[in-house]
């Protein structure tokens, strides 16, 4: 069973910069990987094209070694990164 877990994040230690992060790869990442930026992308546009999205959206999910981390980019599209641990 998958929890959700909702954190006010208070510091700046859990937000990761996007330079850090890279593009999932369809070829080399783990299924697992591939399968959870997937969820996380329609999440995001799920939450997008509500009657009232949020004005700021991230949401992450941590898996094994990776971090995930999805938010709209400015052209309406969704940006997904890997963080490896």
């Amino acid at each position: 069973m998958i929890g959700i877990e909702k954190m006010d994040i208070t510091s700046t230690q859990y937000i990761a910069t996007p330079e850090e992060g890279r593009e999932v790869d369809a070829f080399n990442d783990p299924e697992i990987v591939r399968l959870v930026a997937l969820n996380l992308e329609l999440a995001v546009k799920n939450l997008m094209d509500s009657r009232s999205p949020p004005e700021c959206l991230v949401l992450t999910a941590d898996i094994c070694t990776y971090r995930l981390t999805a938010m709209p980019t400015d052209d309406g599209k969704v940006r997904v990164l890997v963080f490896d641990s």
